[in-house]
């Protein structure tokens, strides 16, 4: 019996570290590959202020979570600027400083024997030894862990999350602070995983180096894959599976003197045939959408009308090069509200460069962008859009493994529930606000003709839904300044009239519209303005039938 508590328990502490995990790399799309040193710091941590200081629970374990928080946050500044295998590198080399630091620090970590005689967990004076009665604090544990990831993940928070996961780049031209989300996420996984590894240390009293390997990490990995990426109740099946697997595995009847090596075998072949069969895991990423909408959808109001005399956004004099490449030379251009201004010119003329300029994806060698009056210096693309000005891309960048309202759901502005500090502190209001934002996506989406779409994922619309999309994402942020690239490529003659009415009613909602096109017909039929650009220069301004009937521009370009 005590063998089935036992297993119960570790079941409990593998469930943290799986939910946990997948944080990180289902939810976040940050491989990271050290989470078993979160697990040793806290399992370290509680050792030495229970064995040493002789403090209390639940002390050791709030300082577990702080330290390792803290270690959490400053681990995730690598990820601010490498990703993919760099980020799997940095990271395991990391676990490894952390290991021989826990093998050479003797003094402290009692090195390569470990900490031994650690005082049991003890409740209100009530010793919690042996899995008996251990057991239902590891269990509580795992839940409200659980119910606190579920709660991040269900979350404006969350959703932001996956939107990075899809793509960074197209999740910061919608708002989202890429930096406070990846350090956020790092710091309140360790928070987590130390968790496990605080209750770790009081159940076995002790601690050492060989619990906390890489191959721990590689474990815990397993029971996200196994489980499900995205769904933490994957990773509670999973951790559920592979820690009763080598159970099962031990009443298996197998030849004397190659046990253990034919139990990893086959251990690993079930491993493998998931990979295979299953790579989504046992338990695939639910498919969401936001909160319930009481009342149907909330008709939007797109007028932004503004009182500001001249143009919204300006460009003067705007340098960029690579290395001896100059991309951009000296251009001046003015975006207006009401106005339709169309940028063209020949591939490699600058285009996209200049929309990256003035969207902050890009600094600016020399030069000088205003919006409103205002100077825009060292700003973010995020911090811009908030400002009042966002982007689309030539590749769309949608974020396809979420559904069509959360597309338009997650570039919202103003949401309390994409701060971590909201979340806990007012739930209630951010829930409200969660199912009045989801009525305006709604609403939005009704508006583009996608309503019956909305639940759908995106990557399962047609390309004109696609643009549509784009579309209704620029829509959702608000932004008075809407940069399209190349928003009509590709499209039949009704796909593209459908969008070029709705660029010409978000102009005449007071909208300043700006976009990148080769389709001379689709210009004529949409553009107010035309900036024609070559060699990063912009040689000619004006009505786009003027400038299309210059007999230099003509034998250049428009022929």
């Amino acid at each position: 019996m005590d063998l089935v508590l036992h297993v119960g328990v570790m079941i409990c502490l593998y469930a943290i570290l799986a939910t946990s995990f997948n944080l990180l790399i289902g939810f976040s799309g940050l491989f990271a590959f050290g989470h078993a040193t979160f697990y040793a710091l806290g399992a370290y941590t509680t050792a030495i202020l229970t064995q040493r200081l002789h403090l209390p629970f639940p002390i050791p374990l709030l300082a577990s979570m702080l330290l390792t928080g803290g270690v959490g946050l400053a681990i995730a500044l690598p990820s601010l600027r490498i990703s993919g295998i760099y980020l799997i590198i940095t990271t395991l080399a990391l676990q490894v400083i952390a290991i021989d630091i826990i093998i050479n620090w003797t003094s402290l970590t009692g090195g390569p024997s470990g900490l031994s005689g650690i005082p049991p967990l003890s409740i209100g004076g009530y010793v919690l030894s042996g899995p008996a009665h251990f057991l239902p604090v590891a269990f509580a544990a795992a839940v409200i862990c659980f119910l606190v990831a579920r709660h991040i993940g269900n979350a404006p928070f969350g959703r932001a999350l996956r939107a990075m996961r899809e793509n960074e780049s197209a999740a910061a031209s919608v708002g989202k602070n890429i930096f406070y989300m990846k350090v956020s996420v790092f710091g309140l996984a360790a928070a987590l995983a130390s968790v496990a590894g605080s209750l770790f240390a009081h159940y076995l009293s002790y601690v050492g180096a060989d619990s906390f390997q890489v191959s721990e990490t590689v474990l815990i990995l397993s029971m996200v894959v196994v489980g499900g990426t995205g769904n933490l109740i994957g990773s509670v099946v999973g951790a559920a599976f592979l820690v009763l697997l080598p159970e099962v595995l031990a009443f298996v009847d197998l030849p004397q003197g190659f046990e253990g090596q034919l139990r990893l075998l086959i251990y690993g072949c079930v491993l493998i045939l998931f990979l295979v069969f299953r790579p989504e895991g046992l338990l695939r990423e639910p498919r969401r959408g936001g909160r319930r909408v009481a009342a149907g959808a909330t008709p939007i109001a797109l007028s932004t009308k503004t009182a500001f005399v001249g143009p919204l956004l300006t460009g003067t004099g705007l340098q960029k090069r690579f290395g001896g490449i100059v991309a951009i030379a000296a251009l001046d251009i003015s975006l207006s509200a009401g106005r339709i201004t169309g940028l063209v010119g020949p591939n490699g003329a600058g285009k996209t460069t200049a929309f990256n300029l003035l969207t902050g994806f890009l600094r600016t060698d020399a030069g000088e962008i205003r919006y409103k009056g205002k100077v825009l210096s060292e700003l973010k693309p995020h911090e811009l859009v908030r400002a009042g000005i966002a982007r689309s891309f030539q590749d769309l960048r949608l974020f396809t493994g979420m559904s069509v309202l959360e597309n338009v759901l997650v570039a919202l502005p103003r949401q309390s529930g994409d701060r971590l500090s909201a979340l806990f502190l007012r739930p209630g209001s951010v829930r409200r606000e969660d199912e009045a934002n989801t009525a305006k996506a709604m609403g939005i989406l009704e508006f583009i003709g996608l309503g019956e779409r909305a639940m759908d994922l995106a990557d399962d619309l047609s390309y004109a839904e696609e643009k549509l999309l784009v579309v209704a994402r620029l829509i959702a942020t608000e932004a008075e300044v809407l940069l399209f690239d190349e928003p009509l490529s590709g499209l039949d003659g009704a796909a593209m009239q459908k969008i070029i009415d709705l660029l010409r009613r978000l102009a005449a909602d007071g909208k300043a519209v700006c976009i990148i096109e080769h389709n001379l017909d689709a210009i004529r039929n949409a553009c107010d303005h035309l900036v024609y650009l070559d060699e990063g220069r912009a040689l000619a301004q004006g009505d786009p039938n003027t400038l299309m009937a210059d007999p230099e521009l003509v034998q250049r370009y428009f022929r």
